[in-house]
């Protein structure tokens, strides 16, 4: 079951405490606003935003070229 999204459009201005801070549309654009709606718990934007939002990154194997490359630059850099 999921649950329709609620978003209160809202401009720097109108913000509130605990309000989503998803940006809609473009800053130098007439219309820019945030989402509004209800932040997640310790979250900066609401359940919907914050899905789109976070990626989770993938488990690296320790011995993949990804793993092996960043051991290396940190080895030159150190």
């Amino acid at each position: 079951m999921t649950t329709k999204h609620q978003m209160t459009a809202k401009t720097m201005n109108d913000l509130e405490h605990g309000d989503c801070r998803w940006p809609i549309g473009d800053p130098r654009h007439e219309g820019f606003h945030f989402c509004g709606a209800q932040q997640m718990a310790g979250r900066p934007y609401c359940t919907e935003h914050w899905n789109i939002a976070f990626v989770p990154s993938k488990a690296r194997s320790p011995g993949s070229q990804s793993s092996q490359a960043a051991l290396i630059a940190f080895r030159k850099a150190a």
